[in-house]
């Protein structure tokens, strides 16, 4: 009998290790996702700085020449960046 309950202690000593493993997987997957996700957040926002400052280089540059690119630009990047946090 005590052979049985050794065993049977032995099965679930097994079992429990073997769930607190999966977990610890589980957990470490989701912080792969995590970061992943932060990852794309980050790199969507600087596309929509970029894009802003490229839209107000266009816009300056046409309407006031050479001259007025950069800061249209540096105004473009500011928008872009205001319309990234707000959408």
């Amino acid at each position: 009998m005590s052979y049985g309950l050794l065993g049977l202690r032995r099965d679930m000593e097994s079992d429990a290790m073997q769930g607190l493993g999966d977990l610890a997987g589980q957990q470490a997957q989701q912080k792969r996702a995590n970061e992943a996700m932060k990852a794309a957040e980050r790199g969507q926002k600087m596309q929509a700085v970029g894009m802003g400052a490229a839209m107000g280089g266009m816009a300056a540059g046409a309407s006031a020449g050479a001259i007025g690119g950069p800061m249209g630009m540096a105004i473009g990047a500011g928008i872009g960046l205001l319309a990234s946090s707000i959408f």
